[in-house]
């Protein structure tokens, strides 16, 4: 694995050579500072080079995984050879090793439609995941929904894990798209995604909802939960909440790192 990608200068053949390089190596980190080198230098003079080898990183992350991908099946095993396979690399690696598997690991280059009132890149750790399907135990009967789901990573883990019917609600149509082909190729027809504005869309009706960061304004999102609160019991997965803006919520006394778990009262 390489320490430090190559000083890209468009001038400079033997720099575009070293990154092809990484782009091409079997190295998880090595693909991994490709990809980082890649986004850094989209938007300058060479964007079709950038392109090229963005894909060819893609396209190497696939091979590479092409037995573990025909292994995944829903449920436990499934869990099971995603957690042998993550704790064979560094953990500093572990989680976009299972975004190479899930092929989310690459999503577009210049994603935007994105306010500033986003947080930009903050994709959930597996930890954060597996502490939502332990906790919230979401299944066949149970809807999951991931409110910003970014690139996919959670709702396509919860379709495969558990048999749950995910629903992803994204505001950038194009990540919408990268998670959407994902779940295709994966067979994962109980995993479905959906491009919406959290502040101001219809919200997808479920039983589970998880949000890590997905905006500044998260309490005002947590809000327009009421009526479906209103309507049946609802379980949410979030960081730490001021219930005394949500009477409705009460918590569930299980916590990872920062999130925390919640419900509703079942309406009378």
């Amino acid at each position: 694995m390489r320490l430090f990608a190559p000083s890209v200068d468009p001038r400079s053949p033997a720099a575009w050579a070293a990154l092809e390089e990484l782009a091409r190596s079997s190295d998880l980190g090595d693909r991994a500072i490709a990809a980082s080198e890649l986004r850094r230098q989209s938007g300058e003079d060479r964007q079709p080079e950038v392109d090229r080898l963005y894909g060819v990183v893609r396209e190497t992350a696939l091979r590479e995984h092409r037995v573990v991908r025909g292994a995944l099946e829903f449920g436990p095993a499934s869990r099971h050879l995603l957690g042998e396979r993550a704790s064979q690399v560094p953990l500093e690696l572990r989680d976009h090793l299972i975004e190479e598997i899930l092929d989310v690991a690459y999503a577009p280059l210049e994603t935007g439609g994105a306010s500033s009132e986003l947080i930009l890149d903050a994709p959930s750790r597996m930890a954060e995941i597996l502490f939502a399907i332990d906790r919230g135990e979401p299944g066949p009967r149970r809807a999951f929904v991931d409110l910003g789901s970014g690139g996919g990573k959670v709702v396509l883990l919860v379709a495969l894990l558990t048999g749950a019917r995910a629903i992803g609600i994204e505001r950038d149509g194009r990540l919408v798209a990268h998670a959407q082909r994902a779940a295709r190729a994966l067979g994962l027809t109980s995993a479905s995604f959906v491009e919406g504005d959290l502040t101001r869309d219809p919200l997808p009706e479920g039983d589970i909802y998880y949000m890590f960061i997905p905006s500044v304004r998260s309490a005002d999102i947590v809000a327009r939960l009421a009526p479906a609160a209103s309507a049946r019991k609802i379980v949410l997965v979030s960081q730490a909440l001021d219930l005394r803006r949500f009477p409705w919520l009460t918590p569930c006394g299980a916590f990872s790192y920062c999130l925390e778990m919640y419900a509703s009262a079942p309406p009378v």
